[in-house]
């Protein structure tokens, strides 16, 4: 048998040798620092000190003025440009601000920083412009007008000045008004609603599906509502028959074309597209809660004989109420942009009952609207830096809440309210239509909830 080597095979160096080792790196680079200083490379230069003005010359007090003052200036400048980064990282978190910054650097300089105002309000001009172009278009090319409203606050949500361009479109141009978000109400209120507007124009319930499938949403007929049963709590749409057979009959009107267009007009976020989505039983256009979600006209057949037309929602607002917390509380404005959400919370306020918002809210009792924000946002845990309280964060979350209908909120019609001159001009066009077809249409309405 061979022998066996008996030098040994590892490169695992002793203690005593690394420790060794360490020592004379140690001693090494002890050596070259004492080198170094002995000939000065390490040593810092002293910065020279500044010996200041002279007490004897006479112009020191008017020099040292001119000194504060020119530092007083340029802390001044600094500050201003913090400042004005911050409103521009601000306008464009908030999407109110697009390429800001490469045009300053194409040449318009921080001098015009200061019109950022002026050109956000022609930014904003511009797109109602575009947004009422599209509404015109609608109601030039459409047939039968459908205004939707909100339930909760139909006359809030209902605009006369959509009426009276739809009046001023032509006198073959019929309105009908159609009760989006009956499920939100209870019936009562529903049905007073109905009478109230049919004295004006004819109106008709509805309630959107809710669904989330693609295709095949499900219908509830009308006269099933009839039945002591939670219609209202499905998912299901209510009021799609009731309303296609309105439409049909319009189409077989002698006055009409066989073909008829549909127009949906109305404030943002009552329902239009939610609507279109429910009579063509598929999610055809894109619907959300944001405002403003449709930009521009959307064709949509229902059928051979009908084609429905989605219009982009408009506020037809004066500039003087432009800032109004009512435009807030219908969502016609999104959240994110409101320069001041606590307006609107106290509107909210007025309108709802405190053990109420105790209650859904979890807080304890509170005075005022400053309270109930701080409250709020102690218990939903929205703080600043430093543990400040941001009360506008809360009131934001109760905007949310509002709009999307966990505020239960309601109005019932007023009794004696004369309707107004337009509704009643309208009202008279649509009386002066054919009487078969004026009968046929009170039948299909009183089909309604």
């Amino acid at each position: 048998m061979p022998k066996k080597s008996t030098k040994s095979k590892s490169k695992r160096v002793p203690l005593k040798q690394k420790h060794k080792v360490i020592r004379k790196v140690k001693e090494h680079h002890k050596k070259k620092a004492k080198e170094a200083k002995k000939l000065g490379l390490n040593r810092k230069p002293r910065a020279e000190k500044d010996p200041g003005i002279p007490n004897d010359w006479p112009f020191k007090e008017q020099k040292l003025k001119a000194l504060e003052a020119r530092r007083a200036r340029a802390l001044e400048e600094i500050e201003l440009k913090k400042v004005a980064r911050k409103e521009r990282a601000k306008k464009r978190k908030l999407g109110l601000v697009e390429d800001e910054d490469t045009k300053t650097e194409e040449g318009y300089g921080e001098g015009k920083s200061g019109d950022d105002s002026t050109r956000l309000v022609s930014v904003r001009d511009n797109s109602e412009n575009a947004f009422k172009k599209e509404l015109k278009k609608v109601i030039e090319l459409s047939d039968v007008i459908l205004e939707v409203l909100d339930a909760r606050d139909p006359l809030g949500t209902r605009c006369t000045a959509m009426e009276g361009m739809v009046a001023e479109a032509g006198p073959n141009k019929q309105c009908v008004l159609v009760l989006n978000k009956i499920d939100l109400v209870p019936r009562e209120a529903a049905e007073k609603w109905l009478k109230y507007l049919r004295e004006e124009s004819p109106a008709v319930a509805f309630k959107c599906s809710t669904q989330e499938q693609r295709s095949n949403l499900g219908w509830k007929s009308s006269k099933a509502s009839s039945k002591p049963s939670s219609v209202l709590q499905t998912s299901d749409c209510l009021g799609a028959d009731t309303l296609i057979k309105l439409l049909k009959n319009y189409s077989r009107s002698h006055e009409l074309k066989k073909s008829i267009t549909v127009g949906i007009i109305g404030l943002p976020n009552v329902g239009k597209s939610s609507l279109i989505n429910s009579l063509k039983r598929a999610h055809v256009v894109n619907v959300g809660a944001t405002p403003g979600l449709t930009r521009s006209l959307q064709e949509v057949h229902l059928d051979k004989n009908v084609k429905l037309l989605d219009c982009p929602g408009v506020v037809l607002l004066k500039k003087s109420s432009a800032n109004d917390a009512s435009i807030a509380l219908r969502n016609c404005k999104k959240i994110e942009k409101l320069e001041d959400p606590v307006s609107p919370v106290k509107e909210i306020l007025k309108l709802c009952s405190t053990q109420m918002l105790v209650t859904l809210y979890k807080i304890p009792s509170f005075e005022g609207v400053d309270d109930f924000l701080y409250k709020v946002a102690t218990v939903r845990g929205k703080l600043k830096k430093g543990g400040l309280v941001d009360t506008e964060a809360a009131a934001r979350i109760v905007l949310h809440d509002w709009n999307e209908g966990k505020i239960p909120f309601y109005t019932m019609p007023r009794r004696g309210t004369k309707a107004n001159t337009q509704s009643q001009r309208l009202c008279q066009s649509w009386l002066r239509s054919s009487t078969s077809m004026r009968f046929t249409v009170v039948n299909h309405l009183l089909l309604g909830v």
